[in-house]
């Protein structure tokens, strides 16, 4: 259990340490070549936003063991633990809803921005690292729905919380950036 709430740290960190490079980075000459528009939006702004809304939906494996820890320590850790708890449900719901929702918007935002930058070379790698996060949304969305079968709940959800899933697709999306 450790382990898992380590590597959860180090990989948030990674995710936050790595965009604000590449924010950090904006100051350095680039190419100022026409961006391809979808809706009226450059893709490469696309980008960022799916980029932010990955960032965002990955948070899940710091709040959730966080969540689990304050539930059941709540009587050591709040003066009133029964109000606490009515207090953290509501917050996991909301910021459960927020998490299916920017998942899927991240989904989409880069399915667009992949399709809108599709004359890359490495296209093949922007497909796969979209097919991973395409392939965790579905997961999550059965767990969500507690689709009937047993055995596609439990398949689903270990495909949904695999970390290798996670790493092999950021490593994906970051190799085709780069």
């Amino acid at each position: 259990m450790v382990n898992q709430r380590l590597m959860a740290v180090l990989l948030l960190g990674v995710l936050i340490i790595v965009p604000l490079t590449v924010y950090a980075d904006r100051g350095m000459p680039h190419d100022d070549g026409d961006h391809p528009m979808i809706f009226g939006v450059e893709t490469k702004m696309l980008g960022e936003i799916a980029r932010n809304f990955m960032i965002f939906s990955v948070t899940v494996m710091v709040w959730k063991p966080a969540f689990i820890y304050m539930n059941k320590n709540a009587n050591q850790l709040f003066e009133t633990p029964k109000e606490s708890k009515k207090k953290l449900k509501r917050v996991d719901t909301l910021y459960m809803r927020l998490h299916y929702w920017i998942s899927f918007a991240a989904v989409v935002i880069g399915g667009l921005h992949g399709y809108g930058s599709m004359e890359k070379d490495n296209g093949w790698m922007y497909w796969a690292g979209w097919a991973g996060m395409v392939l965790m949304s579905l997961t999550g969305a059965l767990m969500l729905w507690k689709w009937p079968p047993k055995k596609v709940r439990k398949g689903s959800r270990m495909l949904h919380t695999q970390r290798v899933v996670l790493i092999l697709t950021i490593v994906l999306l970051f190799v085709a950036h780069g």
